[in-house]
């Protein structure tokens, strides 16, 4: 072998190699490691030394530290499968999906037949969005491992990513056969039901989503029941709130249908929410979470309420607007945004940074409207993303106005503002929900893979009838998504649109 050791160096090694051996036997895994180190030391030309001194120090929990012993025996031995599959795996674990995938490639051609790798394949290219690549990889490991609802589970994911609900429906069924008590397999399910409108199967797959092992939203009130759907009246019933602060705006119109069945109904809102759902039509009380709890009959989460009411597509619920802006700060803000603008000036709001990084745009990217003639654009923006507002917002001609609050009164100033505005153009995000709710014009600016409540009713929704929605057409599209929002203002200024959406009036 290159290399080779000195007399007494490969004594040694064949000391430690198998003392590190005799400590794994044993479960002394951090002697072993100790040991194992000494042996690559001795022998750094030894690709299986490296190899158990990785894959104890991966055992160990000490991933980070186990990646340079794994390239090592990765170079040493560049076709070895074992070494390819835990590499591949162990730099999945660390995000690092971008490298770990010409791993995997290089294994599936050595082993088409390990499923393992196919599976994992797919994981990672999954990781950096080729979900295209990654249906082929999964399909082979279901060909090799039919019974398996992790891999059917994972085909379905790859086909939702594809926008094709109807397909990813079909996997995640087998994957429910296989494996009926798997609650992430049936809130998947719900997911692709939701999204293609049909609310009654898919309301209540979602409804699996509460027994996940992971799910931050789960409340349990000792001795009180959960709400089943049956009679209400005479009944106080409490709810709670689960996931977004737009989930609450969205949502919280069902508390108008409890009432109207005779409850008395309790909201238990986000705080930060507090002041600006005050007045929401069918909530006899509003608490923020971490305020005492008045005495109730029964409580459901907000988001059990479409499955919970029987909603079908054709049932859910109007009234929009049925959220206000405070009279007194709507004065004060027409004021300071009449200032900044020219008399006769189209009022669009934006809002640009969401939650989630795949549903935000980039501010540059709102060039186009920015460039629309007759149009003053003005920030709605709160928290993250102000940053981008401070490069590029006079380049832009973006209008920040000073002195909103924060917190609960800022979402107050938020709906005030959006009252002075002929169009919000927004994100999928909280003001977006915030305006949808108070019955204004919005532009919604969708991802590639939006969330199951846009459903896929071309360009409307039934949730809030003023709103349009506009889809990206091609993954990572902004560009094109949002030069058709601009050439959309554009058409609804030449149509008059000014002033009527200031009112609340749809287009």
């Amino acid at each position: 072998m290159a290399g080779a050791a000195f007399p007494g160096v490969e004594d040694a090694f064949v000391y430690c190699f198998g003392q590190g051996l005799r400590h794994i036997d044993a479960e002394r895994l951090h002697d072993a490691a100790s040991s194992l180190r000494r042996a690559a030391a001795l022998r750094p030309d030894h690709p299986v030394a490296w190899f158990v001194l990785g894959m104890t120090l991966r055992t160990l929990g000490q991933g980070a530290s186990a990646t340079a012993p794994l390239r090592a025996a990765h170079r040493l031995r560049p076709d070895d499968p074992d070494t390819l599959f835990h590499l591949a795996a162990l730099l999945l674990e660390q995000g690092r999906a971008t490298e770990a995938v010409p791993a995997l490639r290089r294994l599936a051609r050595l082993r088409p037949d390990h499923p393992d790798a196919a599976f994992l394949l797919g994981n990672a290219l999954m990781a950096v969005e080729e979900p295209e690549q990654a249906e082929t990889a999964y399909r082979v490991a279901t060909l090799l491992r039919p019974d398996s609802a992790d891999t059917n589970n994972n085909l379905g994911g790859s086909l939702l990513a594809q926008r094709r609900p109807d397909a990813a429906a079909g996997s995640f069924r087998r994957a429910i056969r296989i494996d009926p008590a798997r609650p992430e397999h049936h809130k998947n399910l719900g997911t692709c039901l939701l999204t293609v409108g049909d609310f009654e199967e898919g309301a209540r797959e979602y409804e699996w989503r509460t027994r996940q092992a992971v799910w931050p939203w789960n409340r349990d009130f000792p001795g009180k029941p959960v709400w089943d759907g049956g009679p209400l009246a005479g009944r106080t019933i409490l709810v709670h709130f689960e996931q977004g602060l737009g989930d609450s705006f969205q949502f919280v119109r069902y508390l108008s249908v409890l009432k109207s069945r005779g409850a008395r109904t309790v909201f238990e809102c986000q705080p930060v929410l507090k002041q600006v759902l005050a007045g929401v039509p069918g909530i006899d009380l509003l608490v923020a979470r971490g305020e005492p709890l008045p005495a109730f009959d029964c409580w459901v989460s907000l988001m059990s309420l479409p499955f919970r009411c029987g909603t079908t597509l054709r049932t859910i619920p109007g009234g929009v607007p049925y959220l206000r802006p405070d009279p007194e700060r709507t004065a004060h803000w027409e004021r300071p945004i009449a200032e900044r603008g020219r008399p006769g000036e189209f009022r669009v709001g934006i809002q640009w940074r969401a939650d989630g990084d795949d549903r935000s745009i980039p501010l540059e990217r709102f060039e186009p409207l920015a460039r629309v003639p007759g149009l003053r654009l003005y920030s709605l923006q709160q928290g993250n993303g102000l940053d981008q507002l401070d490069r590029l917002g006079g380049e832009l001609g973006i209008v920040s106005l000073p002195g909103r609050r924060d917190g609960a009164e800022g979402f107050v100033d938020t709906a005030a503002i959006v009252a002075g505005m002929d169009l919000v153009v927004a994100c999928d995000s909280v003001v977006a929900n915030l305006a949808g709710a108070m019955g204004k014009p919005v532009f919604l600016a969708l991802p590639w893979l939006a969330d199951w409540r846009w459903m896929r009713l071309s360009d409307r929704t039934p949730w809030y009838p003023a709103t349009r929605l506009f889809r990206m057409a091609r993954r990572n599209d902004w560009d094109g998504t949002m030069a058709r929002i601009a050439e959309a203002v554009r058409a609804l200024i030449a149509a008059g649109g000014h002033e009527k959406g200031r009112h609340g009036i749809e287009h």
